[in-house]
Order: C-alpha cells, then sequence, then structure tokens
C-alpha cells in the first residue's frame, strides 16, 4: 500500500515535520497522526487549528478525500475539456486521480507551509 505523507514545513528552520499519512485502500480513503503529533504541535509553531483530526490513535476513514488535502487540488470542475487535457499531459496522468494528483503536486499552496509527499 502507497502513503502520502502530510508535512509541515517550519518557516524558521525549513525542517520538514510529518503530521500523519494518508492512503487509499478499496475506495476509501485513510489517515492517520504520527505518534508524538501533540508533541509536535506544542514545540514548533504550528496552525494545529487548519488540522481537522486530533486523536493520534485512530485511523481516519472516509469515502470522500479529507478535505485538508481535497484543497491542494485543482478545482478540476471548472476546468474546459482542453483545460483538463493539458493537465493530465502535464502531470503524465491517463486518467485524472485525486490521490495521484496530490503525489504528483505535493499539495502545495501559498497560503500556508504544508505539503504532501511520498514515501519518506
Amino acid at each position: 500500500m502507497e502513503y502520502l505523507y502530510l508535512k509541515w514545513i517550519s518557516p524558521k528552520t525549513g525542517k520538514k515535520h510529518i503530521i500523519g499519512a494518508l492512503c487509499i485502500k478499496n475506495g476509501k480513503y485513510y489517515f492517520k497522526l504520527v505518534k508524538g503529533y501533540k508533541k509536535i504541535k506544542d514545540e514548533i509553531e504550528f496552525p494545529s487549528n487548519t488540522i481537522p483530526f486530533s486523536d493520534e490513535n485512530k485511523i481516519y476513514e472516509s469515502k470522500e478525500l479529507f478535505s485538508i488535502f481535497k484543497i491542494r487540488l485543482p478545482d478540476i470542475e471548472k476546468y474546459s475539456e482542453n483545460e483538463m487535457k493539458e493537465l493530465l499531459e502535464e502531470y503524465k496522468l491517463e486518467t485524472y486521480d485525486e490521490f495521484e494528483m496530490l503525489k504528483q503536486t505535493s499539495g502545495r499552496l501559498r497560503l500556508d507551509n504544508f505539503i504532501v509527499e511520498g514515501e519518506v
């Protein structure tokens, strides 16, 4: 099973802190915070209110991609057929897949210091 890791990059040091892991299995998404998440969020200047998860002992499950990841993807509903074709070609994808798109783009936004990366 392949995992994507939600990471927060410290604006002061540039160090990446792993927040949790996302995977997809049988059409469902799963997310788990790392052990020690509470310590991480207390030690660094981390905007924990942006994370919709709080229990590091729980595996979160959803049929839909979790919102913290969904906002990191292109809003393809606004894309024309040609724009969609160009997007797929740019990222070397045959079809649009949210998990694969996150992997390809790292889910980087200008609004925060979170990224999504593959195996560590």
